[in-house]
């Protein structure tokens, strides 16, 4: 059946057939079939597509003959002819009212007059069969679903309708009633809103605030009425225009929507997705357009602004090329004219040198030459005063009246100083030996000042026998010149003893008094003083002071002063008594070291021996202090290269006359050279944690199981005690008593310390290599607890501090120059151990720590370094790291750089040249750029210490097998106490008390008073130290009228004393002391040291 109708739809096919087809359909769409699922329904649904297609096109069509088997007895048009008519009179109505043109009235009333076949809504059709016929083959729109509306008759025959007049009363109309109700509300409305506006503002005193508030929310309610309609209105225009079927005259909006297949809604879906992708794709290129043209457009502004900058660099590059070649070439021509000045001012061109000035229009070099040149004007006039008032004989008149006709003269100062000159020979009263070539040219100088009433300083460095030219000088006058004397020699205590002897060796006819001893010993002296029957008198500092009434009586003809550096401070007691009690001829000042801190200091020297001359501190300093004074104000106008050497060598001319001082490698070719290595010592875990505290807080943990954690009191000068830190904490009793609480000597002593760490591994390897070692330092303390590592490392050893009495220090020199001593190292303190001692037998100097003023360490090196020395020295001085000794080392090599300047830079030996000087001069002046660098806080390996400590190549074998030998004893040392790893050489963390672990703040804990009486400190042991403050030992040392040594001796009786006291209330002492360290009571002889 299915295969009939698709090969003939309509042959054969009756409406019984399609009504079993339309059955047929439901009943598979009742079973969910679709076209898609089902082939059965999709066969049929075509089938009926096809048939209602085919019904369609048959008006069009031409007719063709009946067929058979149907019958033809139906119209083929579905219209009845006044339908069709109607159709056409509504087409022709439709177009005219579209066109907004009247309808004639024939077309009114053929449009609106009722026929007999109009169909209506109330008419049924004849027959079903029609229905079906109507249902499935005629175009079914989906309007005809909704509700039929009321057709246009109807509308039509209402109009037409005769309305007769009732007999009952005429009713109320409807709209009138609503448009009265309208007016009323809107009346009502208007009332209310006046009603509520005249409300009283303080409202919300008379009532509560919720009626304010309903009475603000109804008014704001009302005024929203004329926007409510306007939005009503806005809606039902809305829902007419959206409801309504289009009104215009486009008849393709009337077409019939052709009935989409499958295939052309996909080729649709897919025209539009291409269509939606273009659209998309148009979108954005003209988005990604629009911002390239945006980026364009900033690209352009940025080349523009890019353009313009270069554009303005290049011309300003251009302005500074050209500024900098005219720069360039005025730099040149100054440079030019500034070699010819001071190519002038080498040759001492003084005339070429001035008129250059005047051409460069330079005023500073102008007023500073000129100053400079009124202040060497006066001295020359000085000198002359100086001299004029002894007049020797007639030629010096006649030289007097020579240099001053003689304007041209190049060298007017010198030779105004130096004029009478006279050949000398060694005196036959120096038996000792023959003086050296540079020893005869120093007596000839100083011959010199005495044939021409002058007096000067003595400089020659440490070592070059400053106390035999000045035997020499003594021997001299007295063989020569006929002066006997009496020759005044004032030297320190701790030289006095070398004098005497050198006196007995070089000049044993020279009758001598060495003016020392007690008051008893003194007073016997004084009478031999009396008589006179002395050339030479020979005394110290103290007792020129202590006996002034008897020494000062004697008319001295020579006052010589050794170690005049402590001539330094014009107000000192000893300055002022030899200035205004003492009375002399000629003054001699001997120094290693005459310029220490300042040029003043120079100056108290120079205005000591020759005191008409250099009158006036302010004027040297004005214009002899300027090129050092950089460590000033910022505001200072610094001077140029020119500027230091003119003031420079003005200062030299100054002192050149009366100042001569020479070096050891430049008079002495074979003597053997120094070498001097500073070496960085890593500060021990210990070491650091106190030095934090220090720092930090001022003062050092200490534990007390009663009060807990407290500080070390006492600890006031923090430098110092940062000092002590960096040396050794066992200077600190309770540090010690805390880390080591037995007291013995052990493998402690060298691990707390860096620095005694490092010399227990230097100090084996210079015993083993035939060196003698000497071991500088600033702090007894510290000498004592070196002592006991010595002790405990089996070193044999010497100590000289100032508790030393001068005889003993003539033994312990005496066993330590021995060729056969067994003594290998000799501890000295550097302020005690550094002046008057010779030591030649040692070459090796430790500068444990340094001094604040580097001449002394320059002393200390001296001591074996110096005329008669045969081997090389090596000096090493060491330095913790990161501390506050390398301020201190800074600060010193300032004090030296200052010193090179001044007496270095001068040359004042008498022969050297200008280019020498002038050479040496501008290497001082240099920029140093090539400083060594800060060393990191490590530790100095084997190998570098190695290389710093050899001097043949067999020592190199000997320093390894001494370091593997070490080690090995180490590691056994570390795993005897369970210890794994590495050893290490000092202490670590954990073997650090845990106070020494915790940064906790410390606690303020109050005094008791009774266990302490009046607040002395209580101490069961003597302290290591001196018993002095650093306020008190830095005064000492200012105070030349103050001896050290008697200052430390008198508190140390003090402390006794105030032992003595306490005494009663202590144990017994041989019961109650615990087994520890020797101390320095303990020691009564150096034989046993």
């Amino acid at each position: 059946m299915m295969s009939s109708l698709t090969s003939h739809p309509q042959a054969g096919f009756n409406k019984e057939k399609l009504h079993s087809l339309v059955q047929r359909v439901r009943f598979l769409q009742s079973q969910g079939a679709k076209e898609d699922n089902n082939p059965e329904y999709a066969q049929i649904m075509n089938f009926l597509k096809n048939l209602q297609k085919q019904q369609v096109r048959m008006p069009d069509m031409s007719p063709v003959p009946a067929v058979p088997s149907q019958p033809s007895t139906e119209s083929a048009s579905t219209f009845s002819p006044a339908q069709l008519a109607a159709l056409k009179y509504q087409i022709l109505a439709y177009k005219l009212i579209s066109k907004n043109m009247p309808l004639p009235p024939n077309l009114q009333q053929a449009i609106l007059s009722p026929g007999s076949d109009t169909p209506t809504a109330d008419t049924p059709t004849s027959t079903p069969t029609t229905k079906q016929q109507t249902e499935y083959n005629a175009y079914a729109s989906p309007y005809d679903l909704l509700r039929k509306p009321v057709t246009t008759f109807a509308h039509a025959s209402r109009q037409q309708r005769l309305l007769v007049p009732s007999l009952t009363p005429q009713g109320t109309d409807p709209y009138s009633v609503l448009s009265e109700r309208e007016r009323r509300l809107l009346n009502r409305i208007g009332y209310r809103i006046r009603e509520l506006e005249n409300l009283p503002s303080n409202l919300s005193d008379m009532a509560n605030n919720s009626t304010k508030l309903r009475a603000v929310v109804e008014l704001k309610a009302l005024r929203l009425l004329n926007k409510q309609r306007q939005l009503r209105e806005e809606i039902i225009q809305g829902m007419s225009r959206s409801t309504t079927l289009a009104t215009s005259s486009d008849r393709l909006a009337y077409r019939r929507m052709k009935k989409q297949s499958l295939r052309e809604a996909r080729m649709t879906e897919k025209i539009e997705r291409q269509q939606r992708t273009d659209r998309e794709r148009r979108e954005k290129q003209k988005h990604l357009d629009y911002l390239q043209t945006v980026c364009d457009h900033g690209r352009n502004l940025v080349n523009f602004q890019l353009n313009h900058k270069a554009k303005q660099n290049k011309l300003g590059r251009a302005v500074l090329q050209y500024h900098q070649h005219i720069e360039k070439e005025e730099q040149k021509r100054a440079e030019r004219i500034s070699k010819e000045r001071i190519r002038a001012l080498k040759n001492d061109d003084e005339e070429a040198y001035m008129k250059l000035i005047d051409e460069a229009k330079d005023t500073r070099l102008t007023q500073l030459l000129k100053q400079t040149g009124v202040f060497l004007d006066s001295l020359t006039m000085a000198v002359k005063e100086q001299q004029n008032d002894h007049i020797f004989n007639q030629d010096m008149n006649d030289d007097d009246d020579l240099s001053a006709s003689d304007p041209d003269a190049k060298n007017d100062y010198f030779q105004v100083t130096h004029r009478v000159k006279e050949e000398v020979m060694q005196p036959g009263l120096l038996v000792g030996g023959r003086l050296k070539d540079y020893q005869l040219k120093g007596l000839q100088w100083m011959v010199s000042l005495y044939n021409n009433h002058l007096n000067g300083i003595l400089a020659d460095e440490m070592g070059l026998g400053k106390t035999i030219q000045t035997i020499s000088l003594i021997t001299y006058l007295i063989e020569k010149k006929r002066q006997n004397g009496p020759y005044l020699i004032i030297v320190p205590l701790s030289t006095l003893t070398n004098w005497t002897l050198e006196f007995e060796k070089w000049a044993p006819s020279v009758r001598k008094i060495a003016y020392k001893g007690p008051p008893s010993v003194r007073r016997e002296l004084q009478n031999e003083i009396r008589y006179g029957d002395f050339q030479v008198l020979l005394t110290t500092f103290e007792y020129i002071i202590k006996d002034r009434p008897i020494l000062s009586k004697i008319k001295w003809l020579h006052m010589i002063v050794d170690e005049g550096h402590r001539m330094k401070n014009t107000n000192s007691k000893l300055t002022v008594v030899l200035r205004q009690y003492y009375h002399t001829k000629y003054r001699l000042i001997l120094t290693g070291t005459p310029l220490q801190n300042n040029l003043p200091e120079l100056w108290a020297l120079l205005n000591f021996i020759l005191p008409k001359i250099f009158k006036s501190v302010k004027s040297f300093e004005e214009w002899f202090n300027t090129p050092f004074s950089n460590q000033g104000v910022a505001d200072k106008v610094a001077l140029n290269e020119e500027e230091q050497l003119l003031i420079i060598k003005r200062l030299h001319k100054v002192l050149r006359p009366f100042l001569l001082r020479r070096l050891k490698r430049d008079v002495e070719a074979e003597l053997p050279d120094k070498v001097e290595r500073v070496i960085r010592c890593k500060l021990s875990p210990l070491q650091t944690h106190l030095y934090t505290q220090m720092k930090r807080n001022g003062t050092l943990y200490t534990s007390d199981a009663s009060k807990g954690k407290s500080g070390i009191k006492g600890l006031n000068n923090t430098i110092m005690q940062l000092r002590k830190i960096c040396n050794h904490p066992f200077v600190f009793e309770e540090v010690e008593s805390l880390v080591n609480p037995s007291g013995m000597s052990n493998d402690l002593l060298y691990r707390v310390s860096g620095k005694f760490e490092l010399l227990d591994r230097m100090l084996p390897k210079l015993q083993q290599t035939g060196h003698r070692v000497l071991i500088f330092f600033q702090m007894t303390q510290v000498m004592s607890i070196m002592e006991d590592f010595l002790n405990y490392k089996g070193f044999s050893y010497l100590r000289l501090d100032g508790s030393t009495k001068s005889d003993d220090r003539s033994e312990l020199l005496r066993l330590f120059n021995d060729p056969a001593s067994p003594y290998f190292v000799f501890l000295l303190s550097t302020r005690a151990g550094g002046l008057g001692l010779n030591l030649q037998t040692a070459d090796t100097v430790i500068i444990f720590d340094s001094d604040w003023n580097p001449h002394q360490d320059l002393q200390a090196q001296d001591r074996a370094h110096r005329i008669g020395q045969t081997k090389e020295v090596r000096i090493f001085r060491l330095i913790s790291t990161n501390s506050v000794e390398e301020s201190i080392l800074a600060r010193a090599n300032y004090k030296l750089d200052i010193d090179g300047k001044v007496i270095q830079a001068g040359k004042f030996d008498n022969r050297s040249t200008e280019e020498d000087r002038e050479a040496f001069l501008r290497s001082l002046l240099e920029d140093k750029a090539d400083e060594e660098n800060e060393a990191d806080n490590e530790e100095i390996d084997d190998e570098e210490l190695n290389e710093m400590l050899q001097r043949s190549d067999t020592d190199l074998a000997v320093f390894h097998r001494i370091d593997d030998e070490r080690e090995e004893y180490d590691l056994r040392q570390w795993r005897a106490l369970g210890r794994r790893g590495k050893p290490e050489r000092l202490i670590t963390e954990d073997e650090l008390p845990d106070i020494y672990l915790n940064d906790e703040p410390m606690q303020e804990i109050e005094d008791d008073p009774l266990s302490l009486g009046r607040g002395q400190r209580a101490r069961d042991s003597v302290r290591y130290d001196d018993g002095l403050t650093e306020e008190q030992w830095l005064n000492a040392l200012e105070d030349d009228n103050v001896d050290l040594d008697e200052l430390i001796a008198k508190k140390e009786r003090r402390r006794m004393k105030r032992l003595g006291r306490l005494s009663s209330e202590m144990d017994s002492d041989e019961g109650s002391r615990r087994p520890g360290r020797r101390r320095k009571e303990d020691v009564e002889d150096f034989a046993g040291i």
